[in-house]
C-alpha cells in the first residue's frame, strides 16, 4: 500500500473517531465540562477558597492540574471505545483485514484521542477563566498539553488491544488510571510529599504533565527533562501499541 493510501486510510480512521465524536456531542460535552467544574467547585472554590498553595491561590494552582487530569482521562477514554469494537461490533476486526499499516490505524486513533484531549483542554480553560483563573501563557501551554493527549491516547490503545476482557480494562482504571489522578501533582503540590514518595511520583507520567502544564499555564520555567520523560512515555506507549497491533494481525 502505498504512502497516499496509508494516508487516506489515517484519514478514515481518524473521521471515523471525529464522526463518532459528533454524534455524541451533547454527551461529550457534558462529559468534558461537568467534572472539572465540580472539582473546581467543590476544591478550588469550596475548601481552597482562601488558601494559597506555593504562593498562589489554591484554584490557580488546582486548573492546570486538571487540565491534564482532564486531558488524560478524555485521551484514555478512547480504550473503551477501542474495547467495544473488539469484542462487541467486531468492527476493529476490519483495521486489521485492511491493508493500512499498524503504524497509521494506530496513529489514526491516537490523533482521535488527542482531538479528546484538546476539547478537554478548552473546557477546562473556560472553567478556570469563569471561576478567576487566567492563564499567564496560553500559547506555550499547548505543547504539554499536547505531548499529554498523545502519551494517554497511546497508552489506552496499547491496553486496549492487551486485555482479553471488558474486566480487565475495569481493572486497569481502577487500579492505575484513577490513582494516578490524585497522587501526580494535580490536586496538591508535591513538594509536601515526604522524600520517598515524592522520588516515586517522578515515575507517574502525569506527574511531569501536571508539572509542565502548571508551569506554562502560569507563565515559568520548567526544566526540560520533564519535557524529555514525557517524550520518553510516549515514544514507548506508541510503540507497544503498534506492537499489539501487530501481533493480533499475525
Amino acid at each position: 500500500m502505498r504512502l497516499s493510501g496509508q494516508l487516506q486510510a489515517f484519514c478514515a480512521v481518524y473521521l471515523r473517531g471525529l464522526i463518532i465524536l459528533k454524534m455524541r456531542a451533547i454527551k461529550n460535552l457534558i462529559s468534558f465540562l461537568l467534572s472539572p467544574a465540580l472539582y473546581a467547585l467543590a476544591f478550588g472554590w469550596g475548601i481552597g477558597k482562601d488558601l494559597t498553595v506555593e504562593g498562589m491561590p489554591y484554584l490557580t494552582f488546582m486548573i492546570p492540574g486538571l487540565i491534564a487530569l482532564s486531558g488524560m482521562t478524555q485521551s484514555f477514554s478512547i480504550a473503551t471505545e477501542v474495547n467495544i469494537s473488539r469484542f462487541l461490533t467486531h468492527f476493529f476486526e476490519e483495521y486489521l483485514l485492511s491493508p493500512a499499516l499498524g503504524l497509521t490505524i494506530v496513529l489514526g486513533n491516537i490523533l482521535y484521542g488527542m482531538t479528546k484531549g484538546l476539547c478537554s483542554f478548552m473546557a477546562v480553560l473556560l472553567i478556570g477563566l469563569v471561576f478567576g483563573a487566567v492563564p499567564n501563557g496560553t500559547i506555550a501551554i499547548i505543547l504539554p498539553v499536547l505531548l499529554n493527549s498523545f502519551m494517554f491516547a497511546a497508552l489506552g490503545l496499547w491496553i486496549a488491544l492487551s486485555v482479553k476482557t471488558h474486566r480487565d480494562m475495569t481493572s486497569f482504571q481502577s487500579f492505575v488510571i484513577t490513582p494516578m489522578s490524585f497522587i501526580a501533582g494535580t490536586f496538591f503540590s508535591l513538594e509536601s510529599l515526604p522524600g520517598i514518595f515524592k522520588v516515586l511520583t517522578e515515575l507517574i507520567p502525569l506527574t511531569h504533565s501536571s508539572i509542565t502544564i502548571r508551569a506554562a499555564f502560569l507563565g515559568e520555567q520548567v526544566a526540560t527533562y520533564h519535557y524529555v520523560v514525557l517524550i520518553a512515555y510516549a515514544l514507548f506507549f506508541l510503540l507497544m501499541a503498534v506492537r499489539r497491533l501487530r501481533k493480533a494481525v499475525s
